[in-house]
């Protein structure tokens, strides 16, 4: 089943629809301090800004290097699966010729 919706709605609109709160009188305060020449409420803004965008970077290089280390892991689980099913038929196929070399001795003695 396949619905198709449509809906025209302003920004406002929307906002008013979800239920965020108005933020244009706080935005129109900071940007009213900023042109009076508050530099300290901007150097206050850039700091926050910055030292929450570096924890955000951090984090996502944290979880990108813990991806990266599931997919090496993964590659090598499947690399020595590979290996041990080869280890697994070298053995199989030695068993054989020792079990083959002990039997043609052990018939050799008896004659």
């Amino acid at each position: 089943m396949k619905i198709n919706l449509e809906v025209e709605l302003s920004p406002e609109e929307l906002r008013r629809l979800v239920g965020l709160p108005d933020m244009q009188p706080f935005w129109d305060g900071v940007q009213d301090r900023i042109m009076e020449g508050d530099t300290e409420m901007v150097q206050q803004l850039a700091k926050t800004a910055l030292s929450e965008g570096m924890k955000t970077i951090d984090l996502s290089t944290r979880i990108l290097k813990n991806l990266s280390g599931f997919v090496r892991r993964g590659d090598q689980d499947q690399d020595s699966g590979q290996d041990d099913t080869a280890n697994t038929r070298k053995t199989t196929s030695t068993r054989r010729r020792s079990s083959a070399k002990s039997t043609r001795s052990k018939s050799t003695t008896k004659s």
